[in-house]
């Protein structure tokens, strides 16, 4: 009979756990926090040899990190139609600014004119192997606006140690380049949630995009498919991609002629994949 009502027990909380939003059990064992610094050196990389035309572009399916007040399409619907408000998620959801370990590191570099920071964030996140592991857009590139100095993705997964695959590039004045030859305009990258759900909207009621333009665009911002590539503001990219083995705890260090990365992942629990990343 006690046996019984254990197992009864565990089937309820178990049931629980994996009604309840926005987890599961996979996610509650992989959850990581990610800290990621991209800076450039403003007079490095001069006298190296760089590619006239490198291979620049996102992944098919990637992430955005989700800034406050940014839903998909679906999202924004509900709360027009139940005036309620949507909370942002937790995961993929930059934290605040107080929160990041390397703060004072970042005001240092900037201050000190060596370093300019192009990308400074931290988030949660669950980490899976590398054939589910998403590549993550760290520009806003599709939403139109002033092109920006990084563009492209990044990538975290589990193999025995955890990896970061990198697809940045940063944009430059080709200072290093005889004449006056500029390379094709690279990509934009994805929208972002809040004008992809703007797109969803318009298809669906012109009057509806309306109104949701109107509150969701920042003033004089353009969405992506109103920049023309005479837009484009330098002449060249230098592309930063490369694959690195870390282990989760330690801050890790991604060197380049012209770009540098520091990056940390934090387990917020102690998953058994933590205890392979360790041996």
């Amino acid at each position: 009979m006690p046996d019984r009502f254990v197992n009864r027990i565990l089937r309820l909380l178990i049931s629980v756990l994996v009604l309840c939003p926005g987890y599961t059990f996979a996610q509650v064992n992989n959850l990581y926090r990610v800290e990621l610094l991209v800076f450039s050196y403003p007079v490095g990389g001069a006298s190296e040899q760089w590619d006239a035309t490198p291979e620049l572009g996102y992944p098919r399916t990637t992430q955005l990190l989700l800034y406050p007040g940014e839903h998909s399409a679906s999202e924004l619907r509900s709360a027009d139609a139940s005036a309620s408000v949507v909370q942002a998620p937790t995961i993929f959801t930059p934290l605040p600014s107080v929160q990041r370990e390397f703060g004072a590191k970042a005001a240092a570099m900037q201050s000190s004119g060596r370093y300019r920071i192009l990308f400074h964030e931290a988030w949660i996140q669950p980490i899976a192997g590398k054939s589910a592991a998403i590549p993550i857009v760290l520009d806003r590139s599709g939403d139109g606006g002033p092109w920006p100095a990084l563009q492209g993705t990044i990538k975290l997964y589990l193999s025995r140690y955890f990896y970061l695959d990198t697809n940045l590039w940063l944009n430059t004045q080709g200072e290093y380049l005889p004449g006056t030859w500029r390379m094709p305009p690279p990509p934009r990258g994805p929208a972002s949630p809040v004008n992809t759900a703007t797109e969803s909207i318009a298809t669906e009621s012109p009057a509806a995009a309306e109104s949701t333009v109107l509150s969701t665009r920042q003033p004089g911002a353009a969405l992506a498919e109103e920049v023309v590539e005479s837009d484009y503001p330098f002449r060249h990219a230098v592309l930063l991609k490369q694959s690195r083995r870390m282990r989760s705890g330690q801050l890790n260090y991604i060197d380049h002629p012209m770009l540098g990365v520091l990056v940390k992942i934090s387990p917020l629990s102690k998953p058994e994949s933590d205890s392979i990343d360790n041996t």
